[in-house]
């Protein structure tokens, strides 16, 4: 059988890829996130600054268990890059927000991450842009779709009819 190129792989490679050059050059801003988990907390805190936002709030953003928002959580506020505040009427419901140095090194980072945009982007035209990322949008939705249809006791039965079709 001929060797055939997968969308799959080649979305990893290009993740890999970039993970690769940001460590390399990402700006030393003395508070940084330890995975990619955390820079995207970092970064959805950031946009979402004039909001309140609660542990619940993280974890429908990432798709992740409580026991992984709580665990996340505890490393970035020992880390010094959020606190969590308790609210008046619900002393267990508590506000996240980025310490001052974390909005410091977010906005160090998204200048890098338009940088590398553009580098990545470089020689396609607008329209080419456009579609490419039209493109990847409906990648996404299919992934999504199938981690939907694997979730749960049915998950076996839906790759077992797959490989049998």
């Amino acid at each position: 059988m001929p060797y055939k190129k997968m969308l799959g792989f080649e979305i990893r490679l290009i993740n890999n890829l970039i993970k690769g050059v940001v460590s390399r050059t990402h700006p030393d801003t003395g508070v940084r996130p330890q995975t990619q988990l955390q820079a995207g907390i970092l970064g959805y805190l950031y946009h979402k600054k004039e909001q309140p936002v609660y542990q619940k709030n993280i974890e429908e953003e990432f798709n992740i268990s409580g026991a992984t928002a709580t665990n996340t959580l505890r490393v970035m506020e020992r880390n010094g890059l959020l606190t969590r505040c308790a609210m008046d009427k619900d002393a267990r419901l508590k506000r996240i927000m980025l310490t001052e140095p974390a909005k410091k090194g977010h906005r160090l980072a998204e200048a890098h991450m338009e940088m590398m945009e553009e580098k990545m982007m470089q020689g396609l035209e607008r329209a080419e842009r456009e579609e490419l990322l039209r493109w990847v949008n409906i990648a996404v939705k299919a992934a999504e779709q199938v981690q939907k249809q694997t979730d749960g006791p049915g998950r076996k039965s839906y790759v077992q009819s797959f490989l049998q079709s």
